[in-house]
C-alpha cells in the first residue's frame, strides 16, 4: 500500500527521507524528518496492525458518499467473518482480501450490484452470471458460505506473503 507520498525539488531532503525510511522509522518520525511527505490516516493505522487497517477501511466505506453502495457494504459488514477481512472496491464490486497489502488476495467471492437493489456474487474461477440475483444480505451470506473456516482474520502483507506463509 502507498504509505506516503510527496514532492520536493531538494535532493538533500529526498536523501534524508530515503535514509530514514531505510532505517525503518515510524511514519510520524518520517514525516518529521521529511515534512514534504504526506501520510494518510489509513497508512498510519497500518503501522498499528492489520486489524486496525481493516477497521479503518470499513469505517471509510460505511460513511455515506457518492461512490459507495451502503446497502451492499452494510450487509457485508454485518457478517462477522467478512468484517475481519480487508474490503476494497473495483468497478462498483465489493471485494475482500485476506491481506492488507497490494496485490490483495483474490480468493474470496465478491459482491456485484445489479439494478433494482439486487446483487450477484462472483465466485473465483466461475463464469459471472447476473442470475440468480439476491438481496445484499443474501449475497453476503453466500460469500461467507464459500469461505473455508480457516480463513480470516486479515493478516499484514500481500497476497505473495500470504501464499508463502501457507505453502508447505
Amino acid at each position: 500500500m502507498n504509505l506516503t507520498n510527496g514532492f520536493t525539488d531538494d535532493l538533500t531532503e529526498l536523501a534524508k527521507a530515503a535514509a530514514a525510511w531505510h532505517t525503518g522509522v515510524a511514519l510520524a518520525e518520517l514525516h518529521a524528518v521529511a515534512p514534504f511527505l504526506k501520510v494518510s490516516s489509513l497508512a498510519a493505522v497500518h503501522e498499528r496492525g492489520p486489524e486496525y487497517a481493516v477497521a479503518e477501511k470499513w469505517r471509510r466505506y460505511l460513511e455515506p458518499g457518492p461512490y459507495e453502495n451502503l446497502e451492499m457494504i452494510s450487509a457485508a459488514h454485518a457478517e462477522p467473518r467478512l468484517r475481519t477481512l480487508f474490503p476494497y472496491t473495483s468497478h462498483r464490486t465489493l471485494h475482500f482480501s485476506r491481506c492488507t497489502g497490494w496485490p490483495f488476495s483474490r480468493d474470496i467471492s465478491a459482491i456485484h450490484p445489479l439494478a433494482g437493489g439486487r446483487y450477484a456474487v462472483l465466485h473465483l474461477g466461475e463464469e459471472f452470471s447476473r442470475t440468480p440475483s439476491c438481496t445484499a444480505q443474501e449475497a453476503a451470506a453466500l460469500v461467507v458460505a464459500r469461505m473455508p473456516e480457516a480463513w480470516g482474520p486479515t493478516v499484514a502483507g500481500t497476497a505473495h506473503d500470504l501464499r508463502d506463509r501457507e505453502s508447505p
